[in-house]
């Protein structure tokens, strides 16, 4: 053990004078339009940023542009900056020469400029950045707002000429593979990726696990040698660690463990750490979800990842915010639709324990079920580009479960079968320890391909009524039960849209009453919450979201399915509908429909939602009766009320728990 904490010591001091910095570049901006005369008004930004956070869809070309002083110091070094996000296309120039072009809004990149810049003076950078709908670039067809810019963070890195790769599809170049996962032992391989121009050089790779408390728990030192063959190479070192503590299926602080890898070549040095969690998946006969060998039911929630004011460029005190939102609403699981969210979410969900789908774009819009999935060969490799940076990124990540294939992809055009077997298969081959996943709005063969299909079911909303569900069911029942099937819905609910309508609201007349929703979730949720028909849900979505290019109400530009308004500052009486059911710690009642607060009819339903076993109703200080309830959801019918305003109390028989609202009985006014 002496000998251990000596090793590791002189392991931890000699990363402190490890030869990699890294440097944040975001200040310091000029941001300018493609269509401006010269850059001379360009205005100072700060990344993340985006030019229509406003929800405007404005498709356009961006000009970012900031001045960079390179040391002659780092003269012999390697220089390399990295973009954690640029929407959707990128070009960067350094001193006026072309560096490189990324595609795609959701995954990081980065390129070097070691050989492009000029050392111990100022140099250029210049970033373009293009957010227009291309017929070469995934998603097609988006719900959300196509946002335009550097919406999330840059860094510089440098490193010595012999490094462990951050070009690794953008990675730190360190990926770990726990393959046997007990209590009594993980077992498994971490690869590293280097990169070298000296192929003279042999080096020593040390290898140090830390657990959660900071303890040493492996160690390793191996020797390589680069071959002159290739300035990349990569090499595999077996790790075990015994007694682990295993990262858990449900919500709460979760052990972390940090790999930190060190090269040496006796004159070069660099090192890295990452974070990663232990922890197995596997599908039971049941269908369900299996986290270390316990079956886990989903409880989702659909993300956006866009916010009120600032679009897709998200700060940290809204990830704070947002993550907050759905442990109180008590999911354990975040569908990140379209493209993985920033690191920040990723790293919360790292952390507490909530699982992540995460999409790669292959997607369709309902309502722009006019655009083609083309099969030409750009689109193509471009969605193979994006599967294969997304795993890269987040394969350390012990929160991501599946990875998602594709979604509601009923258009027109080509087939898009072949290609999804082959994104599949691909997934497959990157990443074989975690499942794949897609969403589907039709019948036949596709349903078949991904490990999961989830169904996008719009009863009650598009078609039909919400009492609809429970023949589909059957039928899925009696047909397709073999699938492993999961459910996902929406329906939209605005705070501003208050009246008695009970019935489907009519699209067209862009009024979405928030008492319409919250009957629709109420009856998704009765239905197949629990059933084990299907292995979970996803509630969509969690948050309004920027959706310019939908008709909306009262002609906004915003998607009103979320279960919490768009700033954030709403929580829909829906979100208590998932509260009650899903959220077991917090205990709270809710009286529903307050918003509602001028009605005509004396006669009344009082709804209320809560995690308490039995609550007791109140009218103008009169008990209405005692109710108890299995899934948080309770309907006193036919409740007389008198002229003017009723004082409505909602207790928790067992708990000092209660809720209060006003009801006024009169003409009706909106």
């Amino acid at each position: 053990m002496k000998r251990y904490i000596l090793v590791i010591l002189t392991l931890i001091l000699s990363f402190e004078i490890s030869a990699r910095e890294v440097y944040s570049l975001n200040n310091g901006w000029r941001f300018f339009y493609g269509d401006a005369v010269s850059s001379d008004f360009a205005r100072q930004v700060t990344l993340p940023h985006v030019w229509n956070s406003d929800g405007s869809q404005s498709q356009t070309i961006g000009n970012y542009m900031r001045s960079l002083n390179v040391p002659s110091e780092w003269q012999g070094r390697r220089v390399f900056i990295r973009f954690y996000g640029a929407s959707s296309v990128a070009d960067l120039s350094v001193n006026s020469r072309y560096v490189g072009t990324h595609r795609g809004a959701g995954t990081a990149f980065t390129f070097e400029i070691t050989d492009f810049v000029r050392y111990g003076m100022p140099n250029s950078i210049r970033v373009r950045v293009d957010n227009a709908q291309r017929n070469d670039l995934l998603p097609l067809a988006q719900e959300e707002n196509r946002y335009g810019g550097l919406h999330r963070s840059v860094e510089l890195i440098v490193t010595d000429r012999v490094a462990i790769s951050p070009l690794h599809y953008s990675t730190d170049g360190v990926f770990v593979t726990p393959e046997k996962i007990s209590t009594e032992s993980v077992e498994g391989n971490v690869t590293l990726h280097l990169a070298t121009d000296r192929h003279d050089r042999s080096a020593t790779i040390q290898m140090a696990i830390l657990s959660p408390d900071r303890d040493t728990v492996f160690i390793d030192n191996i020797r390589t040698k680069f071959d002159g063959k290739s300035d990349k190479t990569s090499l595999n070192i077996p790790f075990r660690v015994s007694s682990p503590k295993l990262w858990c299926e449900e919500p709460g602080e979760q052990p972390i463990y940090t790999f930190v890898a060190k090269l040496s070549t006796g004159t070069f040095a660099d090192s890295v750490a990452v974070k990663t969690g232990f922890r197995s998946i596997s599908i039971g006969s049941d269908h369900l979800l299996r986290i270390n060998g316990h079956a886990s039911r989903i409880r989702g929630v659909a993300l956006y990842n866009d916010h009120a004011g600032v679009g897709s460029a998200v700060l940290p005190h809204h990830v704070s915010e947002d993550m907050a939102m759905i442990k109180e609403l008590g999911a354990n699981l975040v569908r990140m639709v379209t493209y993985p969210a920033s690191a920040a979410y990723l790293d919360e969900c790292d952390r507490h324990g909530i699982g992540v789908w995460c999409d790669i774009p292959l997607v369709n819009s309902p309502f722009l079920a006019d655009v083609p999935y083309t099969t030409s060969p750009a689109l193509a490799e471009n969605g193979r580009e994006q599967l294969r940076e997304i795993i890269a990124q987040n394969y350390n990540r012990p929160s991501i479960l599946f990875w998602g294939i594709f979604s509601k992809l009923a258009v027109p055009g080509d087939d898009p079968r072949p290609y999804i077997r082959e994104l599949n298969s691909l997934a497959k081959k990157l990443d074989p320890s975690r499942p794949t996943v897609a969403v589907s709005n039709q019948d036949g063969d596709i349903n078949f391909i991904t490990d999961l299909i989830v169904w996008h079911q719009t009863l009650g909303w598009q078609t039909g009524d919400v009492q609809d569900v429970q023949v589909w069911k059957e039928q899925l029942r009696d047909g397709w039960s073999n699938l492993r099937s999961g459910l996902t819905y929406s329906a939209g609910g605005s705070p501003q849209h208050q009246d008695s309508l009970t019935v489907r609201p009519r699209l067209d007349r862009n009024w979405h009453p928030e008492r319409w929703q919250t009957i629709f979730h109420e009856s998704y949720m009765r239905t197949a919450g629990n059933d084990p028909l299907f292995w979970g849900i996803v509630a969509g979505n969690m948050f309004d979201f920027g959706s310019a290019r939908q008709a909306h109400i009262d002609g906004s530009t915003i998607n009103d399915h979320g279960l919490v308004s768009y700033d954030r500052s709403v929580r829909k009486d829906a979100f208590y509908v998932y509260k009650a059911a899903w959220n077991r710690h917090d205990p709270f009642v809710h009286i529903a429909e307050k918003r509602w607060s001028i009605r005509e009819n004396p006669e009344q339903t009082i709804r209320a939602y809560s995690n308490q076993q039995q609550l007791e109703l109140i009218v103008n200080g009169v008990s209405r009766g005692m109710m108890e309830s299995t899934d948080g959801i309770f309907i006193w019918d036919k409740v007389l009320l008198h002229e003017g305003a009723n004082t409505i109390e909602v207790v928790a028989t067992d708990s000092p728990y209660s809720d209060h609202s006003t009801i006024i009985v009169g003409k009706s006014v909106k």
